[in-house]
């Protein structure tokens, strides 16, 4: 047989290969490991049109799955199943077997950082595939295994992870406060960008510019090396890392979310986590980790029930109730919208609740053009109110610093209501 088996375990390196020296060949895209998901994989080599043809091979395939295959104009969908049907390829788990393929002569090209073993059984399985299918050469997807496995999480600094059931209610802009305050009280503090396509932390943290998780999944892996040199200062004490510089290639990064936050307790005092409202692998598994899972909401029509499936969301992860907090953004001063946060709260089972009183058009502009710091120090109520939340999760965990700052902040700022010099916290 002439024809000659590729395997290579890295989406963008197969991308180069095909616009290279394979130019015009026939690829299968396999799922069943980590990374992308195959049909996004197989819908780029489709887009960029160097491939004769690309074949989508999976253990099931569901009519929306093969939906989406057609809508983005790959050549076929198969199932390991079918193929071994027809007797090309030996069943075994996930569909790939033993090779009934006789590899090139050098062997199949292994991905850095990967196992003989995984890496055998990854080629022999797509040799199968690729001779049932007839195909000249392919290209498959494999997890980078360059990661530094020596990462771990230094116990005692608290992971913050906000997390919403929908945009604009000010996830984003609560992080760099916090992140400001924080700092501000003597902590270094780690802020992280899990909106991997299109977060915008750094830019409201006050960085110039984002701290680019994508180069994370290249040949070199996730070494903590590489972690420590993609943060962006944005403070004398808050270092800000991501997004992704370039969108498409947000979810190769998803898989090595926990990593990075693990990496980032090393050096910091406070980890502090901005998500996405897609609660991908990345959002997930920093929900699972963190010591406070902080559930965002606002005031805005349909906000109880996107509060609802978030908390729900969280629970069925195996968060529990405890480590679960409620911060209602954009609260009344005066507290006219009382009785609408209580009926609101009901059926909720927070450990806390945290109200952050309206920022108004002038925190908005603040925050938009990168003033933050400007904002945490300028004695506004939306400010303060951050600040004694913070403040109030940090004593919880043990770890508020001694500070003057940081224990005005717990103290929270009193107002006159009611009659007769009545004073109530608002905070």
């Amino acid at each position: 047989m002439g024809d000659s088996v590729t395997s290579e375990g890295n989406p963008w390196r197969a991308r180069e290969l095909l616009a290279g020296g394979l130019v015009g060949s026939g690829v299968v895209v396999a799922e069943g490991v980590a990374g992308p998901d195959a049909v996004n994989v197989a819908a780029a080599l489709v887009a960029d049109g160097n491939a004769a043809e690309v074949v989508l091979a999976v253990g099931h395939a569901s009519g929306s799955l093969r939906s989406r295959a057609k809508r983005a104009g790959i050549s076929r969908v198969v199932e390991f199943g079918e193929l071994a049907a027809r007797g090309g390829v030996a069943g075994a788990k996930g569909g790939l077997g033993a090779s009934s393929l006789a590899p090139a002569a050098e062997g199949p090209r292994r991905h850095a950082g990967a196992s003989a073993a995984t890496d055998c059984t990854d080629a022999n399985g797509v040799a199968d595939v690729a001779a049932s299918l007839g195909e000249r050469d392919v290209v498959c997807q494999r997890k980078c295994a360059g990661a530094d496995p020596g990462i771990r999480r230094r116990e005692g600094v608290p992971v913050l992870c906000l997390v919403s059931g929908r945009g604009g209610v000010g996830k984003t802009s609560v992080c760099a406060l916090w992140g400001h305050l924080a700092s501000g009280w003597g902590l270094r503090v780690a802020a992280l960008d899990l909106d991997l396509a299109f977060g915008n932390l750094h830019a409201v943290c006050g960085a110039d510019r984002p701290g680019d998780l994508s180069l994370l999944a290249g040949e070199g892996g996730c070494a903590a090396g590489a972690i420590d040199s993609l943060g962006v200062v944005a403070s004398e004490r808050l270092t800000v890392w991501g997004p992704c510089a370039s969108p498409e290639r947000a979810e190769l990064v998803q898989p090595l979310a926990e990593r990075i936050a693990c990496h980032l307790t090393q050096a910091h005092d406070l980890v502090l986590i901005d998500t996405t409202t897609n609660w991908g692998d990345a959002v997930a598994a920093a929900a699972q980790m963190a010591d406070r899972l902080v559930v965002v909401s606002d005031g805005r029509p349909g906000g109880m029930p996107a509060l609802a499936r978030c908390g729900s969301l969280a629970v069925r992860l195996g968060v529990a109730r405890t480590r679960i907090v409620r911060l209602v953004n954009g609260c009344d001063a005066r507290g006219r919208d009382e009785a609408r946060l209580m009926r609101a709260a009901q059926g909720f089972e927070f450990a806390r609740e945290i109200r952050v009183l309206d920022g108004g058009g002038e925190a908005t502009e603040l925050l938009a053009s990168g003033h933050a710091p400007e904002l945490a120090a300028s004695g506004d109520g939306f400010a303060e109110s951050l600040a004694t939340g913070l403040a109030q999760l940090l004593k919880e965990l043990g770890r508020l610093p001694d500070n003057e700052g940081a224990l005005k902040a717990l103290e929270g700022k009193r107002r006159q209501r009611g009659f007769l010099g009545r004073r109530r916290e608002v905070t």
